[in-house]
């Protein structure tokens, strides 16, 4: 699982026939720490998440499938849940999500 925050959605007027009725978000991979760790990617919504939202995704495309009880779905990522807040250790920096 990665962390991210959503930075915006996906509008397309065509798409795939297996992404039909999907949200797709616009993710930033961020660290605990809150720093970009990587490249913008869109992934799968089905939480109906925000846009500024603090969210952990998954990378794989298999499990997705599987816990979607799909066959095959075009598709790099998904959001699997929000993230309230990240506590470091010592109190040096809260992320709130």
């Amino acid at each position: 699982m990665r962390l991210g925050r959503v930075i915006g959605n996906v509008v397309s007027t065509i798409k795939h026939e297996r992404l039909e009725g999907i949200k797709l978000m616009v993710v930033k991979p961020v660290g605990p720490d809150g720093d970009v760790k990587g490249r913008k990617i869109i992934v799968a919504d089905y939480l109906n998440t925000a846009i500024g939202s603090l969210i952990y995704w998954i990378e794989n495309g298999t499990t997705i499938c599987k816990v979607m009880g799909k066959m095959s779905i075009p598709i790099r990522g998904c959001i699997v849940g929000h993230v309230d807040s990240i506590d470091l250790e010592g109190g040096q920096k809260v992320i709130h999500g």
